[in-house]
């Protein structure tokens, strides 16, 4: 499976004027809900529907508690979360205030196995005549699937 892609053109104001540039954007291939995914968990592990959706629910709450409270979260082989901040600049130190921040992000950094999948991925311009599949996931195998490595799990 490829990550498609579409060339997306823009203007830039330049010294000299305007410039024309082109650049991929990622196209989307659909969205996998919460519900599909503890579905998948479960059918994949030895856990229930109800208890994958527990553990996801208790983590989005424990991810925003911890982000806030300063603290990076390391969630393992799936990688790390932190704050980020955007603001203005100053010249001095002294002259800068809480107002000139002008936006909190969620920075996600991927841990190894997902940075190797991209690593490796292979890219596909997308062409209106070749729509990418929207909807479900593909299929999942069914019962004790093993990670990469061979460790058993998720």
């Amino acid at each position: 499976m490829s990550i498609n892609y579409k060339v997306r053109k823009q203007t830039l104001a330049t010294k000299n004027g305007q410039k024309t540039v082109f650049y991929a954007m990622p196209v989307s291939n659909g969205e996998t809900s919460i519900e599909q995914l503890q579905k998948l968990i479960s059918k994949i592990s030895a856990i229930s529907e109800g208890d994958v959706r527990s553990v996801l629910l208790t983590l989005t709450q424990l991810l925003a508690i911890e982000l806030v409270a300063g603290r990076r979260v390391s969630l393992g082989d799936l990688g790390r979360m932190r704050i980020g901040l955007r603001s203005k600049a100053t010249e001095k130190a002294e002259d800068f205030k809480a107002q000139d921040i002008r936006r909190i992000r969620v920075t996600f950094t991927p841990g190894a196995l997902i940075r190797e999948s991209l690593l490796s991925a292979s890219v596909q311009r997308y062409t209106e005549e070749e729509k990418p599949k929207t909807g479900k996931p593909e299929k999942q195998p069914e019962g004790g699937g093993t990670r990469p490595g061979g460790s058993a799990g998720l």
